[in-house]
């Protein structure tokens, strides 16, 4: 079978699974730029002795609105790793059983694999300075995951396209981390656990979010024409863009449940303070 019927059987699967927004890169432009983690052990495993040859990676748009909340728009959906995750494994096992002289091995997020760096290399879009994806249809809303392959393909040589960079992201961010040290992304400030120094709480309060930031991505002129149809493992309707104390009673499924119940009232009792509450 020929790289070309390959590549129908692919895209055809990957577009059965509602996964047209796809593309390819070569595994070896990634190689010398994995990232260590737990799941770098699969990776290799399932394609000992050898490396894989090509990476595939799939675009899941998750934007509902832009109505504003102090919710960051990703966790206003089912968590990505379940809903997504589980449409990323069944294509992987039905291109499996289409293809099954080689292996497929699905990854999202907690992946070995630079997925940023991959869906550009796929063509997929070009990379901001906020370093998001930000594809030309669906912009920077959109979840990114990977399917792992020892099928090659022949693939010309490309190159990483950048944004405008007109500035206007690290302009608004409310930590001016953009381009610098992340310890004072909001986003990320609202995921530690503990107690939060009097500056970490002040950027929060400036920030307005109770978990997450999307300051960066509603300012990019690039996102300004973002279509909005968000992938159907979403459901059709998202979490309240609010979070308040009564909303924390169950966080199952729930993309901002994973750091507790605690570290997400301590962040709403701030934003509370903020409004003199």
């Amino acid at each position: 079978m020929n790289i070309t019927k390959n590549k129908k059987i692919i895209d055809k699967i990957l577009t059965a699974h509602e996964l047209a927004l796809h593309g390819y890169c070569d595994f070896d432009m990634l190689k010398d730029k994995l990232i260590t983690c737990r799941a770098s052990l699969s990776l290799f495993d399932a394609f000992s002795p050898d490396l894989p040859n090509t990476i595939i990676c799939v675009l899941f748009p998750y934007c509902f609105d832009k109505l504003q909340g102090n919710l960051s728009q990703y966790a206003r959906v089912p968590d990505y790793h379940s809903s997504a995750g589980a449409v990323l494994e069944n294509a992987a096992k039905d291109l499996k059983s289409a293809l099954p002289k080689y292996n497929f091995l699905s990854f999202i997020d907690n992946s070995p694999i630079p997925e940023v760096l991959a869906a550009a290399l796929s063509g997929l879009g070009c990379v901001g300075d906020n370093g998001l994806l930000i594809n030309p249809i669906y912009g920077s809303w959109v979840f990114i995951g990977t399917i792992v392959t020892n099928i090659p393909f022949d693939m010309p040589p490309v190159s990483i396209a950048k944004c405008t960079q007109c500035g206007a992201c690290s302009t608004a961010c409310p930590g001016g981390c953009i381009g610098k040290s992340r310890d004072t992304c909001v986003s990320r400030i609202s995921q530690n656990k503990g107690e939060l120094s009097q500056d970490q709480i002040a950027l929060l309060q400036k920030s307005g979010m109770a978990w997450g930031c999307d300051r960066c991505q509603h300012i990019c002129p690039l996102n300004a024409n973002a279509l909005i149809n968000p992938h159907p493992c979403f459901g059709d309707k998202p979490f309240n863009p609010d979070l308040t104390d009564e909303s924390l009673n169950d966080l199952k499924g729930k993309a901002y449940g994973w750091r507790g119940v605690g570290v997400l009232k301590r962040n709403i009792s701030f934003l509370g303070r903020n409004k003199g509450e």
